[in-house]
Order: structure tokens, then C-alpha cells, then sequence
């Protein structure tokens, strides 16, 4: 093929994938990694006025409105000891305390994109939609069960990824992710919820509206 031979080529191949710009998937073989970034409009994120489907949350409607596929959710639902960033944020005793943490894996056009895990203090949401196993769009559970927020602080860094990170995203070990993490508060200035995504670096433009 072109002249080489399949030694060369397949050496040339793993050269390819340890750098990032060729992945393999199941049942497809070997695909050359899109350079084209997909713009995470976090400034409009999980605003009502933002989520045009009932069937569709927030993050499914800017992708839509991009051309793009969500393809699915994979999601699932933890009661666990709050981890201690999680517990300093809500306020929690990670000896005593229980928090639940709704873990997604966000899926763009076929492939993991992002890694987003929501957590809660387990007994603002208890008997709520947010602490059942299914999926959900309504953006005002914790305003209904009393705790509406009313702002949120986001902070960025940016880090390698970990093992966890690296499978679950399906990347190479050697590709930077940014850690998102967006924490809610009521009217009270009591931080109700956290999200902390993990976003590869080659994926997404995290991109704000400031007003000046």
C-alpha cells in the first residue's frame, strides 16, 4: 500500500494513536480524530429560557443547535461519602454526611465527550427526581423542593487525566483534559449543588457572554 510495507505502516499507525490523532474504535477500525471544536455556550447553560425541548436538557439544546448529535447519556446514580472538595463546597462532614452524585457520560456524535457529575447533600434532594436512577430535563427540582439557585461560581484548570478519566473518556493517556467545576447557590448564599465536568482538551471551546 503506497509503496511501504504493512510493518511500516502499522508502525506508523501506532505512531498516529499515541499522539491522539488517530483513534480506534470497535467495529470501525481506525478514524483520523476531528480538529473541530464544538463551543460549550456556558454563559446561556441551564438557563430556562435556554432549554427549548421539555424532551431536551440544556446540554442536549446547544448541541443541537449546532448540528451536532448528543447521541446519548450514559448515566448513573450514587449515594456515596462526599469526597473532600465536594464536602468543603457543600458544606457537608464527609465523616457523617451523605451526598448524591449523578454521573454522566455525554456523548457527541458517537463518541464520549465529556465526563459531568452532579452532586447534591442527600437530604435537600431526597424523594426528588434528582435522586432516582432515570434521566431528567426539569431544571427546577431543587427550586420546588425549596433550595432555588439563584447564581452559580465556575472555576477552570487544567490537568491530566486520570486513569479513571482516560477510560471512561476514551482517550490516550497523554491528552490534557480542563476541569470544570460550577458550584450553585440559593438566595442564602448556601451552595446547593456541584457539577464537575471533565472536558478533553481537543473537544470543546468553554466559551462566556460578559457584559462590560
Amino acid at each position: 500500500m503506497y509503496g511501504v510495507s504493512r510493518q511500516t505502516a502499522r508502525t506508523a499507525m501506532q505512531a498516529l494513536e499515541r499522539d491522539g490523532l488517530v483513534v480506534v474504535r470497535p467495529r470501525r477500525g481506525r478514524i483520523v480524530r476531528s480538529t473541530q471544536r464544538i463551543r460549550w455556550h456556558l454563559s446561556e447553560f441551564e438557563r430556562p429560557d435556554h432549554t427549548v425541548l421539555t424532551t431536551s436538557d440544556a446540554w442536549e439544546s446547544d448541541l443541537e443547535s449546532q448540528g451536532h448529535d448528543p447521541t446519548r447519556q450514559d448515566l448513573q446514580v450514587e449515594r456515596i461519602a462526599p469526597p473532600p472538595t465536594i464536602a468543603q463546597r457543600l458544606r457537608l462532614d464527609p465523616e457523617h454526611d451523605i451526598c448524591v452524585v449523578r454521573r454522566h457520560i455525554r456523548y457527541i456524535d458517537d463518541r464520549p465527550a465529556i465526563i459531568s457529575d452532579d452532586f447534591f447533600d442527600e437530604r435537600i434532594v431526597r424523594g426528588t427526581e434528582l435522586a432516582e436512577p432515570e434521566d431528567t430535563a426539569r431544571e427546577d427540582i431543587l427550586k420546588d423542593a425549596g433550595y432555588e439557585q439563584i447564581y452559580d461560581v465556575d472555576e477552570i484548570i487544567t490537568r491530566m487525566p486520570t486513569p479513571d478519566e482516560v477510560e471512561r473518556l476514551e482517550i490516550t493517556p497523554g491528552t490534557p483534559v480542563a476541569e470544570h467545576t460550577r458550584t450553585g447557590y440559593t438566595r442564602t448564599n448556601q451552595a446547593v449543588r456541584v457539577m464537575l465536568s471533565i472536558i478533553p482538551g481537543d473537544t470543546l471551546i468553554l466559551e462566556y457572554k460578559i457584559p462590560t
